[in-house]
């Protein structure tokens, strides 16, 4: 997404380039923070907690479910620190094998195994000397995982794999999560001692369905969006925006953010009404205003599945305690799990 576009504090869309929004408290938020939508106070209070941590080189932990902009957030945490200019990497815990965690945070010398490169390469931790290294689902991680960050951040150094020199970086810390970590410490699969390193700022993400009065002002941000994107303009009735203030999200902003794409191309109106949402999104309301049900139903079986599929996966993400477990309650390889997550925008 480009450009500002947010909302004042009377929840009406308005800002313009070059304003920052004033908290409650009287914090001023940057243009850093402008993709984060919202005006619940939660939600607010939440970026002013961020803004304020981004001063320092405090380790931040971000929690919330999939899909409430964690990533956005750790984003905005970085542009707004001293560390601006130099590189945030982000580094997907649960999607590196235990097997190569050690090259792909530390990297490798030249030989160091079978199939690396000559000159060797490398890691995250390299590559985000200065800057901001974001640890993307921390939960997920393994213990063997654990172990290994635990040993860089409390040393500052490492050791490349097959390499014998003690190399020093200095990376500022975020780490983001959709678990419930004293949980996973009770159950003995997450590290108290890489907890305690994390955890020094703790900013929580509501999830979409505990922020109703968001949706009018994120549907809103969408639109706009796609207007710049397609010369076009379009604005959403009152009944398909009741639909969609009824629906659970189950993949919070991001889920609203591909209905509203949805929407925008299956609508033949500058209208947006309940003909355009995906029949998924009715499932548990207790009324459908506008068209029959039938007219609603796609008969492209290519886009029927698509529609179950990508429910699905969200819905499994939303109750699943790790993508781990979602992975095995899909019955799909790691590859294909992930490979979905890109295609129906669901991270």
């Amino acid at each position: 997404m480009t450009g500002r576009q947010d909302q004042e504090r009377n929840g009406r869309p308005g800002r313009t380039a070059g304003k920052m929004e004033e908290h409650e408290s009287g914090e001023r938020l940057g243009a850093a923070f402008d993709e984060l939508i919202g005006a619940n106070p939660a939600f607010r209070k939440a970026l002013v907690t961020a803004q304020r941590a981004a001063r320092s080189d405090i380790a931040v932990l971000i929690i919330g479910e999939s899909g409430t902009g964690k990533e956005i957030l750790a984003r905005a945490i970085h542009q707004t620190s001293g560390r601006r200019n130099k590189p945030l990497v982000d580094v997907n815990c649960a999607a590196i094998p235990d097997s190569l965690i050690e090259s792909e945070l530390f990297g490798y010398e030249k030989g160091a195994f079978t199939g690396a490169r000559t000159e060797g390469s490398k890691g995250y931790f390299d590559e985000a000397h200065e800057g901001t290294i974001l640890l993307d689902e921390i939960g997920d991680s393994s213990l063997s995982v654990q172990s290994k960050l635990l040993r860089v951040l409390e040393s500052g150094s490492f050791k490349r794999v097959g390499g014998t020199k003690n190399i020093r970086v200095d990376v500022r810390i975020i780490s983001s999560t959709n678990q419930d970590l004293a949980e996973l410490i009770e159950q003995k699969k997450f590290r108290e001692d890489l907890f305690f390193r994390l955890n020094a700022f703790t900013i929580h993400l509501p999830p979409l369905r505990e922020r109703p009065e968001d949706i009018a002002l994120l549907v809103d941000h969408f639109l706009k969006h796609h207007e710049t994107a397609q010369k076009q303009k379009w604005r959403i009735s009152a009944d398909a925006l009741g639909v969609l203030r009824s629906y659970h999200w189950p993949g919070n902003v991001r889920e609203l953010k591909g209905v509203m794409s949805y929407a925008v191309n299956m609508t033949q109106s500058p209208v947006i009404d309940t003909g355009s949402l995906p029949n998924f999104i009715f499932s548990g309301t207790d009324r459908r205003p506008g068209p029959p049900a039938a007219s609603r139903t796609s008969y492209n079986l290519a886009e029927a599945v698509r529609d179950v599929e990508r429910r699905l996966i969200g819905e499994v993400l939303a109750t699943a305690a790790n993508k781990t477990e979602a992975i095995r309650l899909l019955g799909i390889s790691r590859r294909t799990f992930y490979l979905k997550l890109k295609e129906y925008d669901l991270g």
